[in-house]
């Protein structure tokens, strides 16, 4: 997400699945608090979104962000001991009607 350092972009998340609630797993019309999310690396540079509207999210709850770009993942480094070679892409597509 080096986007937002570089090229000051505004990005934005959208809960996928909230698998830690197995009433809502969507997270559909769930209750939103002011959150702040970040990456892994104890660095403050890794800070993605602050004052963000998000449902209460648990470890193992996903968050899409979309048109992130072809370097997303190619600017990547193994700071901090992180394996960005073991990290999985996943592509999502539609096709238009």
């Amino acid at each position: 997400m080096n986007c937002i350092l570089y090229d000051h972009a505004t990005v934005t998340c959208t809960p996928l699945a909230c698998t830690s609630n197995r009433a809502n797993p969507t997270c559909k019309g769930l209750r939103t608090y002011n959150s702040t999310v970040f990456g892994p690396t104890c660095d403050a540079l890794d800070t993605v979104l602050t004052g963000y509207q998000l449902p209460e999210l648990q470890v193992g709850d996903w968050l899409v962000f979309p048109n992130m770009g072809a370097y997303t993942a190619a600017a990547g480094s193994s700071f901090n001991g992180f394996n960005t070679a073991a990290i999985l892409t996943h592509l999502a597509y539609s096709k238009s009607s």
